[in-house]
């Protein structure tokens, strides 16, 4: 018999929806010169470092001499000695405590088998729905909080087990600052409760205000497990590499536990993945990486400034690469979806695919290419004229 939680799930890809609409539009109209700002992906190629890396890790294959077969399940050790120096040692970590994965969609939702069946947990809403949809497939009860005027998640009058907090946030591209996640901290200190902070974005934090780690908030190591990835930082989009870190402080034996979890349900990501991440932390490999991120929150400015000249209202795309556009005249986001496939050629994500609360607005990302987003200004306020 088949598993009765999956039919819990959405019958199709969140996106789904949008793909079939602008495949039907381009069929009907296959001369219009359509953009996407819905593109998640990256619009920049791996620096030049680390594919010299994966170059020499497929060479490294072709001998005995030097080939790696199965590799830790946790994680090859020069990889997460190379995370530990570089990104948590400073919080006084140790290597044993840092997973390596093949990236954080599949890390969001197999972390939820640490923790009882029974356990409730807290979402957003609107979402980054892969949370909803993978707890939905593991039969765990889930509930949702509203988000205040500054577009973060309001603190609950209730007791839960498990917290998603996404920051900087997918979808609406806003970042939590110290105070926000000593908030939750808090709550989760005084009500037991186990924070899964999706920290994927967190290379493009560039206000001093907002802490580039949960770990900056004191005692989070009693309550939080953060998740990263290489994949908008640097462009493994395609090659799949991701990591997390799970505190000693957050339960007795909680990482013997998760070990030998572990070992039983993941062989570990590829040697070619995991030797290409070391070489992401070289000095030239981070010059180019930030370059390319300062490339992509150049493009966010330039789209929210010109949403806002059309009298959009923009949140967003200051420490991450997605903006939360508020409808004008009331529309609903599909609405505002089809006007801007239709009328202007270009492609938007429906807020209401997070969740109902994001049905007046839609979220546009700046992963696209520099001189795609300034066409689709120039369409916007063009069409702001005529009318």
């Amino acid at each position: 018999m088949l598993n009765k939680d999956l039919l819990q799930m959405e019958t199709k890809d969140v996106y789904a929806n949008v793909t079939e609409k602008v495949k039907a539009f381009k069929y009907e109209n296959p001369n219009a010169e359509i953009i996407s700002l819905g593109i998640g992906d990256v619009s920049k190629p791996i620096v030049e470092p680390v594919i010299e890396a994966m170059h020499k890790a497929v060479d490294d294959l072709s001998s005995m001499d030097t080939f790696k077969g199965y590799g830790g399940y946790y994680g090859y050790d020069f990889l997460r000695e190379a995370i530990l120096e570089n990104e948590y040692q400073q919080y006084g970590f140790t290597k044993d405590e840092i997973y390596v994965s093949d990236g954080t969609k599949t890390d969001s939702t197999s972390i939820l088998e640490l923790f009882d069946n029974s356990s409730t947990i807290l979402l957003a809403n609107p979402t980054y729905p892969i949370y909803r949809d993978g707890a939905a497939a593991l039969n765990r009860k889930v509930e949702y909080t509203t988000l205040d005027e500054n577009f973060v998640m309001e603190i609950p009058n209730k007791k839960y087990d498990i917290v998603y907090i996404c920051s900087p946030n997918n979808p609406i591209g806003n970042a939590y600052n110290k105070k926000d996640l000593e908030k939750w901290v808090d709550y989760a200190l005084k009500n037991e409760a186990v924070i899964i902070f999706d920290n994927v974005y967190q290379g493009f934090v560039r206000s001093k205000e907002v802490p580039k780690s949960i770990y900056e908030i004191e005692e989070a190591k009693k309550c939080a497990i953060e998740l990263r990835s290489f994949s908008k930082t640097a462009s493994f989009t395609g090659l799949r590499c991701s990591y997390y870190v799970i505190p000693n402080q957050i339960y007795k034996d909680i990482n013997v536990i998760w070990k030998r979890r572990t070992m039983n349900r993941f062989n570990g990501a590829s040697y070619i993945a995991q030797k290409a991440a070391e070489a992401v932390y070289l000095p030239q490999s981070q010059k180019l990486i930030k370059e390319n991120i300062d490339y992509y929150l150049e493009n966010a400015k330039i789209l929210r400034e010109g949403f806002e000249k059309a009298g959009y209202e923009v949140v967003g795309g200051k420490d991450a690469p997605f903006m939360w556009v508020k409808s004008k005249n009331q529309k609903t986001s599909w609405q505002m979806f089809d006007y801007f496939l239709k009328e202007l050629n270009i492609i938007v994500i429906p807020g209401i695919v997070f969740g109902l609360a994001g049905d007046n607005y839609i979220r546009i990302s700046a992963l696209g290419k520099r001189e795609d987003g300034i066409k689709c200004i120039e369409r916007i306020l063009k069409d702001e004229e005529k009318n």
